[in-house]
């Protein structure tokens, strides 16, 4: 009994998000009908291509959910599998942004855990009279319920940031074969991290080491790599795939273009209110920090990724039935999430140098995250008796 209270003890937290996940996925998966929740569409995808001999690409997930399958049956095919791995998906992505906050800031691990759980149901801010009933379509979130692709790849981007920081801190060469590993991994789940990851890693080690050149090459020859392996994933995806020309027509078939604002401009109705709706926090933490945060490498890296993020979705779009599904999009709310998890290591590091006193500069900035914090906890809530998504 005692032993079972020990690890009951030390493992309370994570059985916390576990339980919220696997509630939450639950329920949506129940309730939510397929036409509006990615989970099942992409549960009824995988067994349309299994029915023609077939498996979609790029194969990660679905190869995932198809094996756990095997082992874990349900009455209905890929449910619990789907389950079991996004929930574990979501807690991974919980577990690692955890464990960075406390190697970064030593303070009380419920503090820790408090700060994580802010981290996972941050949102924008929401104005009803202004956004009507739209709580996600046009605006920038790093919180995502619904994708499950996207939450399934989360945790392996999570790793290969942090991967990243370790070896431009070393500089040692052991760290190149876990990026590619890593980059391939992402790729073949989900590959949308990927296009913000490649500008921004030579750009990244350039602006800290501008004499390392060896550096800068490695980086580049990540980068290059990485970019070749995603121009083959392409071709795969959208020209060797057997179900495409089964499943649309030539008008319908999608490919990718130049259309600056295209998707956005869509779904955003007031661009401006939306941007600074999207990021009041980060607005903050400039205004403020932003002196010495460029100094600090997790979130300079945070900030080009971000940025790249951001500009690949506003000036790629791809044509076709999939024009308006916003396939640009899914790096964002990776980039954005390592973005405020940067912010609140430095604020915290901060507010612990100033023997942890509230200061104008940390009181404005906790504020504004409180906030987005507490709109994230609303949108949650919204997911359970508005069945919404958007």
């Amino acid at each position: 009994m005692r032993r079972a209270l020990q690890v009951f003890h030390q493992w309370k937290f994570d059985l916390i998000m576990l339980a919220v996940y696997f509630f939450t996925l639950a329920y949506m998966i129940k309730f939510y009908d397929v036409q509006s929740f990615d989970i099942k569409v992409h549960n009824f995808l995988l067994l349309d291509y299994l029915k023609e001999g077939a498996f979609p690409a790029p194969p990660g997930y679905y190869g995932a959910i198809y094996l756990v399958d095997l082992v874990f049956q349900y009455k209905y095919p890929l449910v619990l599998s789907a389950l079991l791995i996004l929930t574990f998906s979501f807690w991974w992505k919980y577990h690692l942004s955890f464990s960075w906050i406390q190697q970064q800031v030593r303070i009380d691990q419920r503090y820790v855990f408090l700060l994580t759980f802010s981290l996972l149901f941050l949102s924008p801010i929401f104005i009803p009279s202004i956004d009507g009933s739209y709580w996600y379509l046009g605006k920038f979130t790093p919180t995502i319920w619904h994708n499950s692709t996207l939450i399934a790849v989360f945790p392996f981007c999570i790793l290969l940031v942090r991967e990243t920081l370790d070896w431009v801190a070393s500089k040692e060469k052991k760290y190149l074969p876990r990026l590619l590993g890593l980059g391939v991994i992402i790729m073949l789940i989900k590959p949308s991290f990927l296009f913000c990851f490649i500008p921004a890693l030579p750009v990244f080690a350039i602006w800290f080491y501008p004499q390392e050149k060896k550096m800068f090459a490695q980086a580049i020859g990540i980068s290059i790599t990485l970019l070749l392996l995603l121009f083959l994933e392409k071709l795969w995806i959208f020209d060797l795939d057997p179900m495409i020309a089964k499943m649309y027509t030539l008008e319908e078939q999608s490919q990718v273009v130049i259309n600056p604002l295209r998707v956005h401009l869509h779904f955003s109705k007031e661009p401006i209110f939306d941007f600074l709706t999207s990021f009041p926090s980060t607005l903050v933490f400039l205004l403020f920090f932003g002196k010495k945060a460029f100094k600090s490498q997790i979130f300079l890296f945070s900030f080009l990724l971000l940025g790249f993020a951001l500009a690949v979705y506003l000036i790629f779009a791809e044509t076709g039935l999939r024009e308006l599904h916003g396939n640009f999009y899914w790096q964002i709310p990776i980039a954005l999430f390592l973005h405020y998890l940067s912010m609140v290591i430095l604020v915290i590091q901060d507010f612990l140098k100033q023997g942890k006193r509230i200061n104008l500069k940390i009181g404005i900035f906790g504020l504004l995250y409180l906030i987005q914090f507490l709109f994230g906890l609303v949108y949650w809530h919204r997911l359970f008796f508005g069945h919404a998504l958007n």
